[in-house]
C-alpha cells in the first residue's frame, strides 16, 4: 500500500490580513509543530508565495522552522507558479517564467528544488506538459473529480500521460478526502464525522492513496489548533512517504490521459466545467481578463528603453494572478480588494505607455471581445474607457491612487447572491457608469427592478453609436433610439455627450421624444461606484432642499437632491456627483454574506447611485440634463 499525505493553501494578496493570521494560527503553526516532533515522516506541502512572504515578515520563527523541516526531509515542497496564475490563461513564455520564479524562490529560501507540480485551483490543461518538461517538473498532482468517471484519465493511482511527445506522471488525489474537507468547510460535516470518514477510507486499504488537504477549507469550517494536530496525526500515522519513494516502487507505469478541465472542490463553480465557461457567462471577469490580455499585447510592443521594458515585464507577471476568477474559501472572486490589485497594475501600465515620448500607445481595442472596440481615455488625473454597450463607462480610474471606481459587478447567482438587495442586478453583470434606464410611468422608484422587462427598459445591453468629437479624444457622443411600445408608448432618442477633464467627467444628456404622442416615463442614470468601504452602510452627504445632510442608510430613495458626496477614506479621495437640476436619488449598497476563513463576513461589492427624473415629453420635445462626476484628493 502506497500512501502520501499533503496539505496546501490558496491564500493570495488582497485577502484580509486576518485571514492570513487565522490560517497560520489554527493550521500552519500546529502542523509544523507536529512535524517537528515526529520522526520518519514526509509531508507534501504547497504554499503560495503570499503566505511564505507573510511568514517571513510576521512569523519569522515559523519560517525558520519550515526551512529546518525542509532540510530535514520532513517537508517536501511542491512546485507552483509565483503569482498564482491559471497557466492556460497566460502565454507559454509566461508559464515557464512563473514556474521558474517560484522554483528559484523556494530553492533560495528553503534549499529545495521542487520536481512535483501542484495544479493551482485544480485547473489542468494538457498544454501544461510541454512547459513542465522545460521546467524539469516530473509529476503533476491534481484531483480527478469532474471527469464523471470516464476516460483513461480517471484512475485511482499514478499514471503516465503523454502530450506532443512529452510526458509527466499524473498523481491523483483522494476525492473522498477532498469532498469530506469541502463538506466540513460548509459545516455540513462535523469534525468527528470527518475523522470517522477518513478512518473508514484507511480501513479499505486502497492500493494507492494521496490525501491532499486544503487547509483554507479547514479554517473556513472553524477548525481548532488541537483538531488540526489530531487530523494530521491520523493521516501521518497511516502513511507519509516521499513521492520519489512511491513512484520508485512501480516498475512499469500504466498510461492515461487527463483531459482539460476544472477539477476538485477548491472553489465554487456551479455548472461551470472549465475556467473558460466562466468568461462566457460572467461579463465582469471576461472584461477583466480581456483587459489583461490586451495590456500584455500592447506592453510587449515596446522594445526601446531596457529599464521601461523590465518594469513592464514585472507588472505583466504581477497582473497574471488568477485570484479574481476563483471563488475559494476566502471568497476571493467577490473581494474588491483582490480585484483592485489587478486594476492598479493595469492602470500603471497604461500610465507608463501613454507617457512615453518614443512610443505610440494604441488606446482603441476590443477589451471584452464583443466585436466592438472600446476607447481608452487618459487625462491628467483620470483614466476611463468608453463602451458602445450602453454608451457608458467601463472604467473610471483616479490615477494618483490607481483605484478603479468603475469596477462594479454582480457575480453569477449560482456562486453568490446578495440576499439583502432590494434592486438586484442581473447574474454575472458588469455594472457600468452612466447606464440609461427607462422606467414605466406610474411605477414607483422603490419597485425598480431592471430584470423586469415589463416595467423597466435597461439600455445597458443596447449598442450605442459612439463618435469621437475632438482630436485629443476626450469628448464623445453616444446615441441610441429606444422604441419599446410597452414602456414608452413611442420612440425616445437618448444622446450623451461625454467630456473627460482633469478631475471630472461631464455627461450632457439629451432626451428627445421622436413620437407624436406624449411620453410619460421615469428616466434613471445608473452610477455604480466601487469604493474601499471601511464602514457599512456607506455614508454619503446629500445637498437637497434641507441643505447638506449626511445619511447612512444601506438603501434609500430621497427627492430634491442636487449633489452627492462620498468620502473614500482609504484612498483619501472625495467623489462628487452633481447635476444642474434636482433629482430623486435611489441609493443602495450591494453586499454578500459569506462564511470565509475570517468567519461570517458581510463583503461589500459596490454602491449604486441612480438619479431619476419623472418626465412627460410632448411629441418632438427635448429634456436636457447635465451630470458631473468629480474625483479629487481630500
Amino acid at each position: 500500500m502506497r500512501v502520501l499525505t499533503g496539505a496546501y493553501s490558496m491564500l493570495a494578496h488582497g485577502v484580509p490580513p486576518s485571514a492570513f493570521e487565522r490560517v497560520v494560527d489554527v493550521a500552519i503553526k500546529p502542523l509544523l509543530t507536529l512535524l517537528h516532533h515526529r520522526r520518519d515522516v514526509t509531508l507534501q506541502l504547497s504554499l503560495p508565495m503570499s503566505l511564505i512572504e507573510y511568514l517571513d515578515t510576521s512569523h519569522m520563527p515559523l519560517s525558520l522552522l519550515l526551512a529546518d523541516l525542509c532540510r530535514g526531509g520532513k517537508v517536501e515542497l511542491l512546485g507552483g507558479s509565483y503569482h498564482q496564475p491559471i497557466l492556460s490563461l497566460i502565454s507559454a513564455k509566461d508559464r515557464s517564467n512563473q514556474i521558474e520564479m517560484m522554483t528559484t524562490a523556494l530553492r533560495k529560501r528553503f534549499g529545495q528544488r521542487p520536481k512535483n507540480y501542484f495544479c493551482h485551483a485544480q485547473i489542468f490543461n494538457p498544454s501544461y506538459i510541454n512547459t513542465l518538461n522545460l521546467c524539469c517538473m516530473e509529476t503533476v498532482i491534481t484531483s480527478m473529480e469532474g471527469t464523471s468517471g470516464g476516460g483513461s484519465g480517471h484512475q485511482d493511482r499514478p499514471y503516465l500521460m503523454q502530450e506532443m511527445g512529452k510526458s509527466v506522471i499524473i498523481i491523483p488525489t483522494s476525492d473522498v478526502v477532498n469532498a469530506a474537507v469541502r463538506d466540513y468547510s460548509a459545516r455540513s460535516l462535523s469534525f468527528a464525522s470527518l475523522v470517522r470518514l477518513i478512518k473508514e477510507l484507511q480501513q479499505t486499504r486502497p492500493e494507492f492513496l494521496m490525501a491532499m488537504v486544503n487547509i483554507d477549507q479547514l479554517v473556513q469550517g472553524g477548525i481548532k489548533a488541537e483538531e488540526t494536530e489530531e487530523l494530521f496525526s491520523l493521516l501521518l500515522d497511516h502513511g507519509c512517504d516521499s513521492i520519489e519513494e512511491i513512484l520508485g516502487e512501480e516498475e512499469v507505469p500504466i498510461k492515461g490521459y487527463l483531459a482539460s478541465g476544472w477539477y476538485g472542490y477548491d472553489t465554487k463553480r456551479g455548472a461551470l466545467y472549465t475556467i473558460n465557461d466562466l468568461f462566457v457567462r460572467d461579463e465582469s471577469v471576461a472584461y477583466l481578463y480581456g483587459r489583461y490580455t490586451t495590456m500584455v499585447e500592447h506592453a510587449r510592443l515596446y522594445k526601446k528603453d531596457k529599464d521601461v521594458r523590465r518594469r513592464l515585464e514585472s507588472l505583466i507577471q504581477r497582473a497574471s494572478v488568477a485570484t479574481p476568477f476563483l471563488y475559494d474559501a476566502h471568497a476571493s472572486m467577490i473581494r474588491p480588494s483582490v480585484r483592485t490589485l489587478v486594476w492598479r497594475t493595469i492602470s500603471e501600465v497604461d500610465s507608463i505607455l501613454s507617457s512615453l515620448d518614443d512610443h505610440v500607445y494604441v488606446q482603441t481595442a476590443d477589451y471584452d471581445h464583443d466585436e466592438s472596440d472600446e476607447q481608452l481615455v487618459i487625462s491628467k488625473n483620470l483614466s476611463c474607457v468608453i463602451d458602445s454597450k450602453g454608451g457608458s463607462l467601463d472604467e473610471l480610474t483616479y490615477l494618483p491612487s490607481l483605484h478603479n471606481y468603475g469596477d462594479a459587478f454582480a457575480p453569477l447567482s449560482e456562486l453568490a447572491v446578495s440576499q439583502s438587495s432590494l434592486h438586484p442586478p442581473r447574474s454575472g453583470e458588469k455594472r457600468r457608469l452612466f447606464t440609461d434606464v427607462i422606467i414605466k410611468g406610474g411605477t414607483s422608484i422603490e419597485e425598480y427592478d431592471k430584470r423586469d422587462s415589463h416595467s423597466c427598459l435597461d439600455l445597458g445591453r443596447r449598442r450605442y453609436r459612439v463618435d469621437v468629437l475632438d482630436r485629443k479624444a476626450t469628448e464623445f457622443r453616444a446615441t441610441v433610439k429606444a422604441d419599446d411600445a410597452q414602456i414608452l408608448n413611442g420612440c425616445l432618442e437618448i444622446t450623451k455627450h461625454y467630456k473627460v477633464r482633469q478631475n471630472t467627467v461631464f455627461v450632457e444628456i439629451t432626451l428627445t421624444n421622436l413620437a407624436d404622442d406624449v411620453a410619460n416615463f421615469t428616466y434613471g442614470c445608473e452610477v455604480p461606484i466601487s469604493l474601499c468601504a471601511k464602514t457599512l452602510p456607506v455614508p454619503c452627504m446629500l445637498a437637497d432642499c434641507k441643505k447638506g445632510s449626511v445619511v447612512q442608510e444601506g438603501e434609500m430613495v430621497r427627492s430634491g437632491v442636487k449633489t452627492i458626496k462620498v468620502h473614500d477614506e482609504p484612498n483619501s479621495t472625495m467623489l462628487s456627483l452633481v447635476c444642474d437640476s434636482r433629482f430623486t436619488l435611489l441609493k443602495e449598497d450591494y453586499t454578500i454574506d459569506e462564511r470565509t476563513t475570517v468567519g461570517d463576513e458581510t463583503i461589500y461589492l459596490h454602491t449604486l447611485f441612480m438619479p431619476c427624473w419623472s418626465l412627460s415629453l410632448e411629441g418632438g420635445e427635448q429634456k436636457k440634463i447635465t451630470l458631473g462626476l468629480r474625483v479629487e484628493r481630500k
